[in-house]
């Protein structure tokens, strides 16, 4: 079975993810920042993936906890959710940066998040796929 660590500071966010998991039979554990969200990496490294915002306790804590969890040699699937991928132009950029920088594999943008829909957008790792499932 698929387990997932959601960290996101945002409730609606979070329980969007969720009920988007628990509809495909994932399980998921939450953290609710990016300090959480390490702890609970550490304590229970069997994650089959982990989704990330990236403004929590400071503007860019969730791209630097996604970072240690790379550089810690996680093989797993990074996706990082964010509203700065609703930005016209980020989107491109951040499929080379942020595969390099943590090892990235896919971005999902907040505003149809926030309508409940999840929708996976391929870093040059994932190229090729059109979900991660």
């Amino acid at each position: 079975m698929k387990k997932v660590l959601i960290v996101d500071d945002n409730d609606r966010y979070a329980n969007n993810l969720k009920l988007y998991l628990d509809g495909k039979k994932i399980t998921s554990d939450r953290a609710v920042d990016a300090k959480q969200g390490l702890e609970l990496f550490m304590k229970s490294t069997d994650y089959d993936m982990i989704i990330s915002d990236v403004t929590m306790e400071t503007q860019t804590s969730g791209l630097w906890m996604m970072r240690k969890i790379y550089k810690s040699g996680y093989k797993g699937v990074m996706v990082i959710a964010s509203t700065g991928f609703d930005v016209w132009g980020v989107m491109p950029f951040s499929s080379y940066f942020l595969s390099w920088f943590c090892g990235l594999h896919w971005m999902i943008p907040k505003v149809p998040l926030k309508q409940g829909t999840v929708e996976w957008v391929p870093t040059i790792l994932s190229k090729d796929k059109t979900t991660p499932f």
